[in-house]
């Protein structure tokens, strides 16, 4: 399904440059294995994010690290902590990350994100959220004492497919569950005081925000 119109999705995929044989080997081992990852032009959009800011990275959710290879090869003094809570998953995003060049800029960390987070030290610019859907809030709340003032905060899969717009009695890929989670912290992060922030149309939908500064 696809977020956009018909023509506009096919001229963006036409415009794509061609991708280098390591992504295309990750996107194909996720389309073979029915791995979540991120849309090409999300990555592209982390990596420029990175190019830019040189950023100390948090993601939650590594699955295979093609979010964080996009990201990791970006860096030159920035670093990436990236939890996975499937050992699986985390060996073979080790190892990608290996072959891209950029393992010693990664740490990965496994566990439920639940329990590593309020163990992790560190401050960090970008926090990046493509975990379990209806724990997104919860990943953010434990992540806010860790980012610094500035930081920017990326979260994906916020449109769903378009699904996020269904009523919660239509039948879809992803649950009410999970589509009334996205749609709560959507809300939140762009239209509270707390939270600057925008929903981009780009890969399966991104968010992107920034805390407001406190006025005194």
């Amino acid at each position: 399904m696809t977020i956009l119109a018909d023509q506009v999705a096919r001229y963006l995929r036409e415009l794509r440059p061609t991708i280098d044989p390591l992504l295309a080997e990750m996107e194909e081992l996720a389309q073979r294995e029915g791995i979540p990852i991120v849309h090409r032009e999300t990555g592209r959009l982390l990596a420029l994010l990175c190019r830019l800011a040189d950023p100390h990275v948090l993601e939650v959710g590594t699955a295979i690290g093609y979010s964080t290879v996009h990201m990791a090869r970006e860096l030159r003094r920035g670093r990436i902590v990236t939890l996975e809570r499937d050992p699986v998953r985390a060996a073979q995003a080790r190892d990608f990350l290996e072959r891209a060049g950029c393992g010693a800029r990664v740490e990965v960390v496994e566990g439920d994100a639940l329990e590593t987070l309020p163990r992790l030290d560190g401050t960090f610019n970008l926090l990046f959220l493509d975990g379990t859907k209806t724990e997104y809030a919860r990943y953010l709340a434990l992540a806010e004492p860790l980012l610094a003032p500035a930081a920017l905060v990326a979260v994906d899969n916020v449109l769903m497919g378009g699904e996020v717009a269904w009523s919660d009695d239509r039948p879809g890929a992803w649950t009410p569950e999970q589509r009334s989670a996205v749609r709560d912290l959507a809300r939140k992060l762009v239209a509270s005081e707390r939270w600057q922030g925008v929903v981009l149309p780009v890969g399966d939908g991104v968010a992107l925000a920034s805390a407001q500064k406190v006025q005194h």
